[in-house]
């Protein structure tokens, strides 16, 4: 260890070096005051410049050079710039790195140093950012392959691109360490974000493995069990279920129907509510799915495309082959011949053509990109924003099962036919028999219409009954709920900030009309 640290001098150096090969005196080391952690090394037949200083938690000494031949001046001088390259991230620099810093200050310049030069430059992997632009790139071809679902693909970018795990982006993968994941979920936990930090636990324990994988690993360079140690966190205790009653769905249909919406959201929520199908399967229908059913005067066919049980994909003589197919009500019939005919009509005084999504989205997702469908999660939002009522559109799923099978004396074998879930995902179904549904190819319609007109005529008795204000008193109130479940608190201050978010959007051509705006064309005079 170094003695009490002293300020030394140019003489006195020279004093000191003589002084050890003269006395034969035992190694000792000497730490200079001037410059924190430069360290003179004194043996009778040599004198060497270091510095030592902690990084990560590590002790390091590290060499710059025979102090016969270094300056006390470049010495201070390089060490200071050595320890910067440390703590920068750039590891130990090489040696050739220190000798050109010692040439560039007894040159007095002229002389080209680099700003880093590791002395291990270690291997030549991905970043994190890069493994993740792979992973990305190899999970759109799996949703090609009808392997992945592009919402499994979204969640997974998702996570992984969060802020919190962006940090690591510059870091090579074969460095990331679990401890360094696992300061990031602390990190999430501290800011009250416990759900995203199980998030982050769930998905960096696949992405690690298929970095890891053998055709990969090579160019990754990650170890597939690297976060083998990483634990989720816990979550407390798991809210209770809700189960809401036939009201509260009515309720819900009421705010739809009622023009407070947009066209496609009300009448997303209004098919939701009618048939107690997925978020995501009715975001997703096509008009194409819907027809008139032949065997039954007045009613319709939803051929559903999306669906949880796999059972194959059209074909040419079957292009319906796999399709989910729920019987549309008269009732409810009438109310998509309705939303049709006002969608295309709405179409053709925009001059557009009525886009092939039964409910398309009022923008597309990023600038350039096509409109597609509403999300999944736009429904959410505007049932949650609905004022003085406790349910969401999974609800409806609970609602129907329970109501069904307790109060319309439906057998739960034809609750699970309608609801088309798989092994259970609802636990008011109580169905033994589930491979049935999962075998069989016959859409069993005869059994799901009397289910699904029962539950139209029981929520329609209720709906008959809500009473709500006019439709801009509705509208307010929904602008005004969703604001409080932002955290909006001064209404001016947002409108304020809207308004010049509107109006650099306008100056830099990124609106939604001038967009679709034909290219040529001018702003009206």
């Amino acid at each position: 260890m170094p003695r009490k640290a002293e300020t030394l001098t140019s003489g006195g150096v020279e004093r000191l070096i003589r002084e050890a090969r003269e006395t034969r005196a035992a190694p000792r080391d000497i730490a200079d005051g001037g410059c924190q952690g430069l360290t003179l090394r004194l043996t009778p037949t040599a004198a060497v410049w270091s510095i030592r200083f902690r990084h990560d938690d590590k002790p390091l000494r590290i060499r710059l050079g025979d102090a016969r031949e270094w300056t006390l001046a470049q010495a201070r001088a390089v060490a200071g710039d050595l320890r910067t390259h440390v703590e920068a991230g750039q590891g130990i620099p090489a040696n050739d790195w220190i000798a050109l810093k010692r040439t560039a200050l007894a040159a007095k310049g002229g002389v080209d140093v680099p700003a880093a030069m590791p002395r291990d430059r270690g291997p030549v992997t991905w970043t994190l950012a890069e493994a993740r632009q792979a992973w990305g790139a190899w999970m759109r071809r799996e949703v090609e392959a009808g392997l992945l679902r592009d919402a499994t693909v979204r969640n997974y970018l998702g996570v992984m691109s969060g802020p919190a795990m962006r940090t690591l982006d510059a870091s090579l993968v074969s460095r990331i360490t679990v401890a360094d994941v696992a300061a990031v979920v602390a990190t999430l936990i501290e800011q009250g974000k416990r759900s995203t930090a199980r998030d982050v636990v769930r998905v960096s324990k696949r992405f690690w493995p298929w970095m890891g994988d053998a055709d990969r690993k090579h160019l990754s360079g990650a170890d597939p069990n690297a976060l083998a140690g990483l634990k989720a966190p816990k979550t407390g205790d798991k809210p209770t279920r809700r189960s809401p009653r036939v009201p509260a769905i009515a309720s819900m249909l009421a705010v739809a129907q009622h023009g407070a919406l947009s066209t496609s959201v009300g009448g997303a929520i209004e098919l939701l509510i009618y048939t107690a199908q997925r978020r995501l399967s009715v975001v997703t229908a096509r008009v194409a799915e819907f027809e008139p059913w032949p065997e039954r005067e007045g009613w319709g066919i939803w051929w559903q495309g999306h669906r949880t049980i796999a059972q194959g994909a059209p074909t040419e003589d079957d292009p319906r082959h796999g399709s989910h197919a729920l019987p549309l009500p008269p009732h409810v019939w009438r109310r998509i011949e309705t939303y049709l005919a006002f969608s295309r009509r709405e179409a053709e005084e925009r001059g557009v053509p009525r886009s092939p999504w039964m409910y398309p989205a009022a923008r597309p997702r990023r600038i350039g990109d096509p409109v597609t469908h509403l999300s999944p999660h736009t429904l959410t939002h505007a049932v949650a924003a609905m004022p003085g009522i406790e349910a969401s559109p999974q609800d409806v799923r609970r609602a129907f099962a329970t109501v069904c099978q307790r109060d319309l004396g439906v057998a739960a074998s034809v609750v699970g036919m309608v609801l088309d879930h798989a092994t259970g995902d609802l636990p008011e179904v109580s169905d033994g028999n589930p491979m049935t549904r999962r075998s069989t190819l016959d859409q069993m319609l005869a059994l799901k219409a009397p289910a699904l007109e029962a539950w139209q005529k029981a929520v329609w008795a209720e709906r008959l009954k809500v009473e709500l204000p006019d439709r801009e008193v509705l509208k307010a109130q929904i602008v005004a709920e969703n604001l409080r479940q932002r955290g909006v608190t001064d209404l001016e201050a947002e409108g304020e900030r809207r308004r010049k978010a509107a109006a650099k959007a306008y100056a830099e051509g990124r609106t939604w009309r001038q967009r679709r705006r034909p290219v040529g064309a001018t702003n009206p005079a």
